[in-house]
């Protein structure tokens, strides 16, 4: 649990930086912080979208990112290549 909490933070973070430079409606930093309380569970749909806010394609590439195995780079290098 303390792992997902960890990961709920960043996340906040994230979302936190990006709300600096596009609009962004306050119920996304509400849900997490929600989260973070234990008032709400997340859905992995939710998740997903939060995540692919601050640029990532999901939440496990954001999870992978966190961990060291990736970064949100790797999530567009196939339309790079285009």
């Amino acid at each position: 649990m303390e792992k997902k909490h960890w990961e709920l933070k960043k996340l906040l973070e994230a979302i936190e930086r990006e709300v600096i430079t596009k609009p962004v409606r306050a119920v996304a930093k509400n849900k997490v912080t929600a989260y973070l309380q234990g008032l709400e569970k997340p859905k992995k749909e939710t998740l997903d979208r939060l995540a692919l806010f601050v640029g990532f394609q999901d939440w496990n590439s954001f999870r992978d990112a966190l961990h060291g195995d990736a970064d949100a780079e790797t999530n567009y290098e196939g339309e790079k290549k285009q």
